[in-house]
């Protein structure tokens, strides 16, 4: 069950949504907390924690003379994953940076731990690569391949900055079952070759061979989140229509 918001965070969700859809410009000040206690039915002291929430969030700053926004490029990477949730369906060009950003880190992850990983982080990578390769077709699409293999790879780093970053990275994804109606499907054929190659790399411990196949299985993913966006988005944007005109 979701948890209940406070009256505050209900405020500071709603103006955060305000300001990424851009109904405040950046160095714009936000409504004085009388305006806003106003809108919202509400004390000045709900306001004046929701506004404190804003600014710990980055995306306002309190100055004298009321609250100020800031400019969406001088933020945190918390305003990625309200940024992705604003619609029913995520912005498809924030979506493909996201993909470009993981496929860069995770392979960055794989040929570092490949090359400078300990004997027994990188046997428990290739544990995981035997599971995936002795797979039948059917658990392969339970198994979150990519997610799998990514953390797997950004833990035998060893690189706590990098593991740090991927993680705050994934917690600004949106729930795949209702971006995409479950998690993509990966073709099963690619997968396996994909994964054997990974293997091979991992038993020469080549770093660069290892990213490569890892840059490769995310390229295979984006491919697949791709057309599940658009076939998803598009019954998503069918029920919304068919709904407004009821």
């Amino acid at each position: 069950m979701p948890q209940q918001l406070s009256r505050a965070e209900e405020i500071t969700r709603a103006l955060r949504d305000d300001i990424l859809r851009g109904q405040y410009r950046a160095g714009e000040r936000v409504p004085s907390e009388r305006d806003l206690a106003a809108r919202f039915a509400t004390s000045r002291g709900t306001v004046r924690e929701a506004l404190k929430k804003l600014e710990q969030l980055g995306i306002a700053s309190i100055q004298p003379g009321g609250a100020r926004v800031i400019p969406v490029q001088e933020c945190t990477l918390d305003v990625l994953g309200p940024l992705l949730e604003l619609n029913d369906v995520p912005d498809a060009a924030l979506m493909e940076q996201v993909l470009d950003v993981g496929s860069i880190l995770i392979g960055y992850a794989a040929e570092t731990a490949v090359e400078r990983g300990e004997p027994a982080a990188l046997a428990r990578v290739e544990a995981i690569i035997d599971d995936i390769l002795d797979a039948e077709p059917k658990e392969l699409a339970k198994m979150r391949v990519p997610r799998r293999l990514g953390r797997a790879f950004a833990r035998a780093s060893d690189n706590l900055v990098l593991l740090l970053i991927i993680n705050g990275l994934r917690t600004q994804l949106p729930d795949p079952r209702r971006v995409f109606g479950g998690p993509p499907k990966l073709d099963p054929k690619s997968l396996k070759r994909i994964t054997a190659d990974l293997k091979a790399a991992v038993n020469h411990r080549d770093g660069s061979s290892a990213a490569s196949s890892m840059r490769e299985l995310i390229e295979l993913m984006r491919a697949a989140a791709r057309e599940r966006l658009r076939t998803h988005g598009a019954r998503t944007h069918h029920s919304i229509a068919r709904e407004a005109s009821t």
